[in-house]
């Protein structure tokens, strides 16, 4: 049998990446070109996707694009065929990428969204065989999710489902446990309010080019986020949390 290298899993299942500055965690991410309620929404003015960042970045950051959009075709493709492979595969570098940084958190989709139930399954799947890492999957594809549960239960204990509410201001989606918002400042915050905007006086912002490029010049380093030793986002006891607009 061949021995599974790091090497061989990026090139057939996708890149685990351990560089993205405000996540204490591994991510996971794909285009955001090909989002299905997200690209709707972005055309929506005051939704929670029509000031999306990934967007932003994938436009100035040709790389960027190319390896979501590789990690996007590369996922469909293995889970259409094999996804027990592809899990096993994203699997191998997750817990490789948590050892390396000495956490036990991983979040799917800092960029893009769901695509489909088997995508979905395949996730679950790879959580299943990493029982010690807790996962977090921010989505707005609420049909999928409930047509996922319908099909084949709930999710292990491992992965928090946070279906994310459609408008800036709106209040949590209703008939799902976790969930988050978005609130601007002075607005109601329902639930757990992320403070990742407030305690992130020890963040560093490794691309400067691209932090000029991509927010307003009033702006300064300390405004990208830093989650520090928050974990609200990955826990099931939290029902919601509230996102500050940015």
């Amino acid at each position: 049998m061949e021995t599974l290298t790091l090497k061989k899993a990026i090139e057939d299942s996708g890149k685990i990446s351990l560089g993205n500055t405000k996540m204490p965690s591994t991510t996971f991410a794909i285009s955001a070109k090909h989002c299905k309620v997200g690209g709707k929404l972005v055309n929506v003015k005051g939704s929670t996707c029509s000031r999306c960042y990934a967007l932003k970045l994938q436009k100035l950051r040709p790389s960027v694009d190319k390896g979501w959009t590789n990690n996007l075709f590369k996922a469909e493709k293995m889970i259409s065929t094999n996804p027990k492979l592809w899990a096993k595969m994203v699997a191998f570098q997750i817990v490789r990428g948590c050892n390396k940084l000495g956490i036990n958190e991983h979040r799917w989709f800092d960029s893009g969204d769901l695509q489909s139930v088997d995508m979905l399954r395949a996730i679950i799947l790879c959580a299943e065989i990493t029982p010690n890492i807790r996962h977090w999957l921010p989505t707005r594809e609420a049909k999928l999710v409930k047509d996922y549960r319908k099909q084949y239960g709930n999710e292990p204990s491992n992965l928090v489902i946070r279906v994310s509410a459609t408008m800036i201001s709106d209040k949590p989606i209703a008939g799902h446990v976790n969930t988050s918002t978005v609130h601007r400042a002075g607005e109601e915050i329902h639930g757990k309010e992320c403070l990742a905007y407030r305690t992130n006086k020890d963040a560093k912002v490794v691309d400067k080019v691209t932090f000029k490029a991509m927010t307003r010049p009033e702006k300064k380093e300390q405004d990208f986020g830093h989650c520090g030793d928050c974990r609200a986002c990955w826990s099931k006891d939290v029902t919601n949390v509230s996102y500050p607009l940015h």
